[in-house]
């Protein structure tokens, strides 16, 4: 059986990670809904499977069904906080992405159990992937035209949609890629395809403007140089062939206006991206001559001790220069104390000027914003995903933002104190479970599971500075390769023995669950795009028809009783329009939105005492907002309200 579901289960997975890599950006309902319905048929109906004895199951260790426990844990405390957000709808959508990441983490568990040596086929295929994503995004600089924006909008992101997630995914492929260029057994060209990921991936990597990206490539390849030691001479050689020639691209792409700085003509994108590919290719070739070259040396140090010498003399010499660069910039740039000033008052920075500065692009405003939502309700927090709602009482500025660019923060601010110990404890135990895994695993196995578990930490790390939860492409391989390790912590329980049917039909409740909990959001927002077209074609019974529908589906939406009320407004029942908007404004009173639809449309009525205390509740709850604009309905309504004049 194993033989047989093992390469199936392999194949499933491949092709859903790879829709997820190249179409699951920053992804609304639609195609989250797909990709999650897919995962969780592949990965809750394998473990059904398992527990119901037809196919071989991994059983993880305790440290990994903590780990899986405290996961599941969070998410469900996720929809829990739906009782008291003050956005519901989005913590239903919150919930529905968490029980998304847990069926990828769930299927990297199957696949543990199935496939045969499931690290190297995990890294290999996930290898590959990562090469074609490279790949895709560096064709977007030489024809701008594949990609939206790509004739004015210069910072490199396709096909994950966004570049800082695309700077990870670029740090996530440079272990793999050193992996696959230090196997000894394996034949020169897929030795040489892994120097080429690395080379591009810096690229790449660099052609984000991405400082953190970088910050996290570099640590994990420290981790790589740690954890491998027995192959550290070769991984300091391919380094060396791939991202010195990769800086030079990049340094003379920097220069390049057509290539680094947005709103350039698409005439000038096109010159220099031909000139760019050209470069690519030329100096690839000389990638792989060089690698060639290193492959010939590398064969003459047979003997180990001379291997280690020359190691820790690399390794010092690397050392060494990293030491003067750091004194360097911290001499030219006033050192720590200048460092931590800049990152605190800093906006947004140009493109040709980010890789230079230490700020933090309003971040630091954010994670202050995320503290004092944390300590107005510090229990339960706001409710999850509610952060773009809950900060505009206390943001001091108009800049705009759905998360705090913090993991940690976001769990604090919106699913309190009990949130955050639930998923911080799911990020230590995954961790000690898969430092269990690595050290059982031993040769070929080992060396690519440590490839594979380095994605870890590289995405915690980043999340503590971005926004990667939202981003399926790079949070679904993350979570698969987290349950692969984790499964291989534990043991493999063969098909037939201890059958449990009970329990497989408990795992297939929870599926269909998770998947009407995906469903009704979906059918909702498709039905309020069905609303929108029929007011376009004003047809307002059918408007309000699709409308209530939509309600039915997801009661926590006020987008559809928007729309109800302007079906109703639309033949001049104003007393159940305002009834509606008023609806609104009791389901989500945190929400300033539903305020200013209701004091517009009073406004509109000339029922300008309503209008003021709507419009005036809006500007409470966010000052910056359309309420808060000059001259604006706040302003008019005001006017009407102290003059006593009439509405016209």
């Amino acid at each position: 059986m194993r033989s047989r579901a093992g390469p199936l289960a392999l194949v499933a997975a491949a092709a859903l990670l790879t829709v997820s890599l190249f179409f699951g950006g920053n992804i609304g309902d639609s195609r989250l809904f797909w990709i999650g319905i897919f995962a969780l048929a592949l990965g809750f109906g394998g473990l059904a499977a398992g527990l119901a004895g037809l196919v071989p199951l991994a059983v993880p260790s305790r440290m990994g069904l903590a780990a899986f426990g405290l996961l599941v844990g969070y998410v469900c405390w996720s929809g829990v906080t739906m009782i008291w957000s003050i956005a519901p709808d989005r913590s239903w959508a919150a919930l529905d992405r968490g029980l998304v990441y847990v069926a990828f983490a769930v299927l990297g568990l199957v696949v543990a159990a199935l496939v045969r040596a499931p690290a190297r086929a995990v890294a290999g295929g996930l290898a590959i992937l990562l090469f074609g994503v490279v790949g895709w995004a560096l064709l977007g600089k030489v024809f701008p035209s594949l990609f939206a924006d790509g004739a004015r909008v210069a910072r490199l992101r396709s096909p994950i949609g966004y570049w800082n997630a695309l700077a990870l995914a670029c740090a996530v492929a440079l272990p793999l890629g050193l992996w696959a260029a230090t196997r000894r057994s394996w034949r020169r060209e897929l030795r040489i395809a892994g120097v080429l990921l690395i080379y591009l991936a810096v690229i790449a990597l660099v052609l984000t403007f991405s400082r953190a990206g970088i910050v996290v490539a570099v640590v994990g390849v420290l981790l790589w140089l740690v954890l491998l030691p027995a192959v550290r001479l070769e991984s300091f050689g391919a380094l060396v062939v791939s991202v010195v020639p990769a800086a030079a691209v990049a340094g003379w792409a920097s220069t390049r206006s057509g290539l680094v700085d947005d709103g350039q003509s698409f005439a000038s994108r096109r010159a220099d991206g031909a000139w760019f590919a050209l470069v690519t290719l030329l100096v690839g070739g000389v990638v792989v001559a060089l690698a060639l070259l290193a492959e010939r040396t590398d064969r003459r140090f047979t003997d180990e001790d001379a291997r280690r010498s020359w190691t820790r003399r690399i390794a010092v010499a690397v050392g060494a220069l990293v030491v003067a660069g750091v004194l360097a910039v911290s001499a030219a740039s006033g050192g720590p104390n200048a460092w931590l000033r800049e990152f605190r008052g800093g906006g947004e920075v140009a493109n040709s000027g980010r890789l230079g500065t230490f700020s933090s692009n309003n971040r630091w405003e954010w994670w202050k914003e995320a503290w004092r939502v944390f300590e107005s309700k510090p229990a339960g927090g706001k409710g999850a995903s509610t952060f773009a709602v809950a900060r505009l009482r206390v943001r001091k500025g108009a800049s705009i933002t759905n998360e705090p660019h913090n993991l940690t923060l976001q769990a604090l601010s919106e699913t309190g104190t009990v949130g955050f110990l639930l998923g911080a404890g799911a990020v230590v135990a995954v961790l000690l479970a898969m430092g269990a895994a690595v050290r059982r695993l031993s040769g070929e196995e080992q060396a690519a599971a440590i490839a594979l578990a380095i994605a870890v930490p590289l995405y915690i790390l980043h999340s503590l500075v971005d926004i990667d939860w939202d981003f399926v492409a790079v949070s679904a391989p993350v979570f698969f390769v987290g349950g692969l390790l984790v499964g291989l912590g534990g043991r493999v329980r063969e098909a037939h023995a201890r059958e449990r049917p009970w329990v497989a039909a408990l795992a297939v409740g929870c599926m269909l669950g998770a998947v009407y909990s995906l469903a009704a959001p979906w059918l909702a927002a498709d039905r309020t795009s069905d609303a929108y077209a029929a007011l376009a074609d004003q047809r307002p019974a059918a408007a309000a028809s699709a409308a209530r529908d939509a309600v039915d589906f997801n009661p926590f939406t006020v987008e559809p009783i928007w729309v109800l009320a302007t079906a109703y407004a639309s033949v001049g029942d104003q007393v159940e329009a305002v009834q509606q908007f008023e609806r609104a404004a009791r389901l989500q009173p945190e929400n300033p939105d539903v305020w200013v639809q209701l004091g517009e449309y009073e406004l509109a009525r000339c029922a300008v005492f309503p209008a003021y205390r709507a419009l005036n509740q809006a500007y409470t709850l966010d000052p910056f907002g359309p309420a808060g604009i000059p001259g604006g309905p706040l302003d008019r309504a005001r006017a009407y309200v102290e003059k006593r004049a009439t509405c016209r």
